[in-house]
């Protein structure tokens, strides 16, 4: 019964969770019809009411994984909404850049995208609008709007209005890479399956070790009966995991803090100055400051013009600390090339690539294609570790868990033949 009243609660807090988004909708609803606030409310709270019932069957059926599948079921749902919420956001923006690209006012084509929809983004739209309306910047309006864009659209954003060029740069900076997307996706749900089956191990074992292990160690003490060999390693790895639990917390602790922060950057939520994601993705900067050049030969801009720009507007304090330095070597006259390996933005054969087409003059197209290969290469190999480890790491699960079943199974034989 007080599970029953557990899925009850959680229903409850759902609906009251749909109440206050739909008086938060109504409230931003500035300058809406009364007909179109009215059937926001309640397509917004039918469908969070929709949501509620189908997670309270969901609680039902899975009523005996518990508060786990509440977290499975919330992480799935997370996903999907912010997915859709980054493919809305991005048509939103390709939507103002054509408009740029024809000469038509932001302001109007943002305007225009809100009376075509009467959505959450419809309502940001509508007050895109009237911050462009107002004098402000598109990349600061988009920033009060919690318009949140990914990180190369935003980039393509800033570099745009301050060349003057948009539509451009958001066809040269803010391109989507389709293939490389969908293979990083299905990298994160391997790793994201395999977080999740790591957890529920440790937390498993960490009952049994903690629970069944000294029981059978004290049961088999007092019928003065000895445990089987592997029943015996399996009572040592508990007592030494009880004894010396301090020397496991940074992997428990770590376990859990992965999975977090992969689901953050797949709903798109994950910020953008952590420094061992910096680094992980170091490659996927480089492959946009390399776009950004090509924006700066398209434009017929100085290179160096561009990485000082670069080194002022990118996001990323990591990577604007390096455009720092390589503009400080342009200053010292080193190459353009250099000054980017010194900073660790292109590696040497990139380097030896692009002096290359800098001398044959097509060095647009050259940074281009460096850029995504760049990309579609980080891409590939990572996808071809995981291919290497998944298969390697469920052996290794299924291995401790076939030892961890079989220790515990024995004694239960060695008692049943000690007692007859």
């Amino acid at each position: 019964m007080e599970i029953f009243g557990s899925i009850h609660l959680f229903v409850l807090i759902w609906i009251g969770v749909a109440v206050l988004w739909s008086l938060r909708l109504a409230y931003r609803k500035r300058g809406a019809a009364a007909d179109d606030s009215i059937r926001l409310i309640l397509t917004m709270a039918g469908w969070i009411l929709i949501l509620a019932g189908i997670l309270g069957t969901a609680m039902q059926a899975f009523i005996f994984a518990g508060p786990f599948s509440w977290v499975v079921i919330l992480a799935i749902v997370m996903m999907a909404v912010g997915r859709y919420r980054s493919t809305e956001n991005r048509t939103l923006l390709w939507c103002l850049a054509a408009a740029a690209e024809r000469g038509i006012p932001l302001e109007q084509a943002a305007r225009a995208y809100a009376m075509e929809r009467s959505d959450e983004l419809g309502i940001r739209a509508a007050r895109l609008a009237e911050l462009l309306e107002a004098g402000t910047p598109l990349s600061l309006a988009l920033a009060d709007t919690r318009v949140r864009l990914p990180l190369d659209a935003l980039v393509a954003v800033r570099v745009g209005i301050e060349t003057g060029d948009l539509g451009t740069a958001l066809a040269t900076v803010g391109k989507h890479d389709d293939d490389a997307d969908m293979l990083l996706r299905s990298i994160f749900e391997k790793v994201f399956y395999l977080g999740v089956v790591a957890n529920v191990l440790v937390g498993i074992l960490t009952f049994i070790m903690l629970k069944i292990v000294p029981v059978y160690a004290k049961m088999f003490e007092e019928f003065e009966l000895d445990l089987p060999k592997m029943t015996q390693l399996l009572v040592f790895i508990s007592d030494y995991i009880v004894n010396y639990w301090f020397l496991f917390f940074p992997f428990s602790i770590f376990l859990p803090l992965f999975l977090f922060v992969g689901t953050l950057h797949y709903i798109g939520w994950l910020p953008r100055n952590l420094p061992l994601v910096n680094w992980f993705v170091l490659r996927l900067d480089g492959a946009l400051v390399m776009r950004c050049l090509a924006l700066s030969i398209k434009q017929q801009r100085p290179l160096t013009e561009m990485i000082w720009l670069l080194a002022k507007l990118y996001p990323k304090t990591s990577v604007r600390k390096r455009l720092l330095r390589a503009g400080q070597a342009l200053n010292n006259g080193e190459h353009w090339c250099q000054a980017l390996r010194q900073a660790k933005l292109i590696r040497s054969s990139d380097a030896a690539i692009l002096t290359a087409a800098e001398r044959s003059g097509n060095l647009a197209w050259a940074l281009e294609e460096m850029a995504d290969s760049s990309i579609r290469r980080l891409a590939y190999r990572l996808r071809l570790a995981l291919n290497v480890l998944f298969p390697a790491v469920l052996f290794v699960f299924g291995m401790f868990i076939g030892f961890v079943v079989i220790s515990l199974f024995m004694p239960l034989l060695s008692l049943i033949q000690g007692l007859s």
